[in-house]
């Protein structure tokens, strides 16, 4: 876990105290305002928004999708107050390069998080990077893309009732839960493939090389996604100690229900992850007991083809023998050939070689 600020800056500093008054976001954005516990307005202007900060009793939510340095800055007049965006939060949450994890400043903190969602089409593994700046008063969210669907998340706070009045912490909450619901939506789908490939394996339905090359590619999802899920249990860990960020001693049991879900998640990671294991090494040993089959085969019919082999050079040698130069030796000599492979044949047989 890291808690803290981080001293390695990697492009220019942003200044937010250098924004210009009637600076404007570009970028695609969506906001919402509550007053005690009440939406009183949405998807409002930035000037509309930043209006609101000086009503009492007011919790402001907006999101940036895709800002360019210049949106962050043009957040100074929305935060307000003697509250101030440390340039180190405004560079990190531009660059979007950060894992998963919760760093406090002196008036708020920044959480670094990832949503995981599974491509219906194609069924491959993507990821969106989310940034949120918890302020007393407010939550800013910055999504890398539309991956990352709000719909859900503002149904999930229209249905929180009750909870709404205890400020933002509800709305960091419903933000949290609809990443960790993202999680086990991912792991579901995982847990799915894994299955049709056990029974794929059992079966025989398939060739064997293809199955292991399915089986790493489920392992490199999972890896993955425990890239996202083990790094956020150490966020939300953090989130759960005291003087975090403002909130209400009511709400802290829904943070621990997420946390625990969290937790949950990484269980069942570790499960996949010994589940795909087992899947490989079990084909490995099908594969060379194939193997052994192939090669018991060979060496019967091997046994099998030395008998005529022995026989006519034996008989190929330049000695008289019983029959020689006479029709007695070739009837002879053919019933020895046949004979004595056909013994084998039938001895291998009855043993499973054959």
């Amino acid at each position: 876990m890291i808690v803290g600020v981080d001293e390695t800056p990697k492009q220019e500093i942003l200044d937010p105290g250098g924004a210009a008054p009637d600076a404007q976001v570009n970028c695609k954005h969506r906001s919402r305002v509550y007053r005690n516990g009440v939406l009183v307005a949405s998807d409002l202007s930035l000037a509309e928004v930043a209006a609101h900060r000086a009503d009492p009793d007011t919790v402001i939510w907006v999101d940036l999708l895709a800002p360019t340095p210049a949106d962050l800055v043009a957040l100074a007049p929305l935060v307000g107050g003697e509250v101030e965006l440390h340039p180190l939060a405004l560079e990190n949450a531009a660059s979007g390069s950060q894992r998963p994890r919760l760093v406090r400043y002196r008036d708020h903190s920044l959480l670094h998080a990832r949503a995981i969602r599974v491509d219906p089409g194609t069924g491959a593994l993507g990821s969106t990077r989310v940034a949120a700046f918890i302020l007393a008063e407010a939550l800013i969210t910055i999504r890398s893309d539309d991956g990352f669907v709000l719909d859900p998340l503002l149904d999930a706070w229209d249905d929180i009732g009750e909870l709404s009045a205890h400020g933002i912490g509800f709305l960091v909450h419903g933000l949290l839960d609809q990443l960790v619901d993202g999680y086990f939506e991912a792991l579901d789908d995982a847990d799915e493939r894994i299955q049709a490939l056990e029974d794929e394996l059992l079966e025989g339905a398939g060739p064997v090389r293809a199955i292991q090359l399915q089986s790493f590619s489920l392992r490199k999802d999972v890896v993955a996604m425990s890239r996202v899920v083990l790094p956020m249990n150490e966020a939300l860990s953090a989130l759960l100690r005291p003087g975090v960020h403002s909130t209400s001693a009511e709400i802290v049991p829904y943070y621990q229900d997420v946390y625990d879900h969290a937790l949950r998640a990484t269980e069942r990671i570790d499960g996949l992850r010994d589940t795909i294991e087992s899947i490989l090494a079990t084909s490995l040993a099908m594969q060379g007991n194939s193997l052994n089959e192939i090669m018991k085969k060979l060496t019967a019919w091997a046994a099998i083809i030395a008998i005529p082999t022995g026989v006519t050079g034996y008989f190929g040698q330049n000695i008289p023998f019983p029959g020689y130069s006479e029709p007695l030796g070739f009837w002879l000599s053919a019933v020895l050939l046949v004979g004595l492979a056909s013994g084998l044949w039938v001895s291998f047989r009855r043993r499973g070689w054959l």
